[in-house]
């Protein structure tokens, strides 16, 4: 993992539409998903990278969550 991780988050982030990657940069700030996000956050669980929690959405892999939070720390 950690030799292809970089090809890994390059696939991930080029498999990701617009609106999914806007909703998940909203999740790391601790923004909480409103109704017009349902459609994306069901896709982003079959792509198994947000799991439903009693409390809202987390991500299943915390890798994957350092990963999106170094981006838009980057962008911004």
């Amino acid at each position: 993992m950690l030799e292809r991780g970089g090809e890994y988050f390059w696939e991930l982030r080029k498999s990701l539409t617009d609106s999914d990657r806007n909703l998940l940069q909203h999740l790391v700030k601790g923004k909480t998903p409103t109704l017009q996000d349902k459609a994306v956050l069901r896709k982003l669980e079959r792509k198994e990278i947000l799991k439903k929690t009693k409390s809202g959405y987390s991500f299943q892999v915390p890798l994957v969550q350092n990963y999106v939070e170094q981006v838009v720390e980057e962008e911004e």
